[in-house]
């Protein structure tokens, strides 16, 4: 069972397996949007579909949780405006691995 809510409404969807599991055409938007890197079309485009659809109302639900996560433990940051010039950081995964000893 998952709940999301969008422009006020909220929604709870219970999803077999088997919906879970269909894949959309708007898959790829997903971590775009999670992380506000969408243009403002594809942007408006994904908002108006992923309400309406089982798998990627899911999926959204599911990767929200988990980039809510690693933005509280500062694993991945959101970079602010005037950014666009600033060296890239290290992939959050190399940074993970590193706060753990892992690093290769």
């Amino acid at each position: 069972m998952s709940v999301l809510s969008r422009r006020g409404a909220t929604k709870t969807v219970k999803l077999s397996k088997a919906a879970a599991m269909k894949k959309c055409k708007y898959e790829h938007y997903i971590d775009g949007y999670l992380l506000d890197k969408l243009k403002p079309e594809d942007q408006a485009e994904f908002e108006e579909h992923y309400f309406i659809c089982p798998h990627c109302f899911a999926k959204l639900d599911q990767q929200s949780e988990i980039v809510q996560i690693l933005r509280k433990e500062g694993v991945l940051e959101t970079p602010g405006e005037g950014c666009e010039h600033a060296p890239r950081p290290a992939p959050w995964w190399r940074r993970l691995l590193a706060r753990l000893g892992l690093r290769r």
